[in-house]
């Protein structure tokens, strides 16, 4: 596979060598379970602030799976109250 990627964009394949581990994370297929476990308590404090402003707020039932690699909060807040919580400080 290397050998394909490097004839197809030999300045690209190289260029990917040098990438440092954060750079290379954009292109992860899978996520790590760092990350996953972050992902998750920053999710888990946005539910328990919007409960504690919005008593008929209800956690939306939507478990991860944690092979799938899932976007930050932000990018994916679509829900007005979500938005409003998440452009707030959450940490």
């Amino acid at each position: 596979m290397k050998t394909i990627l490097k004839e197809i964009d030999p300045f690209a394949f190289e260029e990917a060598l040098r990438m440092s581990a954060t750079q290379k994370k954009v292109f992860a297929v899978k996520q790590d379970e760092e990350d996953r476990k972050n992902l998750d308590k920053k999710w888990e404090r946005l539910n328990m602030k919007l409960k504690q402003s919005d008593t008929t707020f209800q956690e939306p039932d939507c478990k991860c799976i944690c092979s799938n690699r899932c976007r930050p909060v932000q990018a994916i807040a679509t829900d007005k109250r979500l938005q409003r919580a998440v452009s707030q400080d959450i940490r």
